[in-house]
């Protein structure tokens, strides 16, 4: 069983889900539900049922474990304890499932916004700076200020 996340990396997960569901809104978007920690039913040779972070779906929220296909974006926030393999892991098995974008968050290094890219993730967006990015690897823009994210 893997240690509970820390408070910074709720935090900052929380901030994430906030500024997506801002921009879903300002979008005018009403068939795009963002929903934080929930299970997803993906199966692959590495990784089981992931529960990202945030994930922003293309259906109304139903039921325990949501399926890969509801999924629009998925967004991890990395935390130290999580290794490499595991990190790459998970990022396999959301493209095996055909998740269109991954948002990855390493609160020392960056945010990546991924794209799915004929079944491999290609970075689109990367924010290393105080200064605020428009990421476009979303099912909306998002404007991404790294600064505010992780200031704890």
């Amino acid at each position: 069983m893997s240690p509970a996340p820390s408070g910074e990396h709720q935090l900052a997960a929380h901030r994430l889900a906030r500024l997506i569901e801002d921009a879903v809104e300002d979008a005018g978007r009403t068939d795009l539900y963002v929903v934080p920690a929930v299970d997803v039913k993906i199966s692959s040779e590495l990784r089981t049922a992931p529960t990202p972070d945030v994930v922003v779906l293309d259906r109304r929220p139903a039921g325990v474990s949501l399926p890969a296909e509801a999924l629009a974006l998925a967004v991890e926030v990395w935390s130290p304890a999580n290794r490499q393999a595991g990190r790459g892991a998970k990022m396999w098995a959301y493209a095996e499932a055909g998740v269109p974008f991954v948002w990855t968050l390493d609160p020392r290094h960056g945010l990546i916004a991924h794209r799915l890219d004929q079944g491999v993730y290609v970075p689109e967006n990367v924010v290393t700076t105080g200064e605020p990015v428009t990421i476009t690897a979303s099912p909306v823009t998002v404007e991404v200020d790294l600064a505010r994210l992780i200031a704890f």
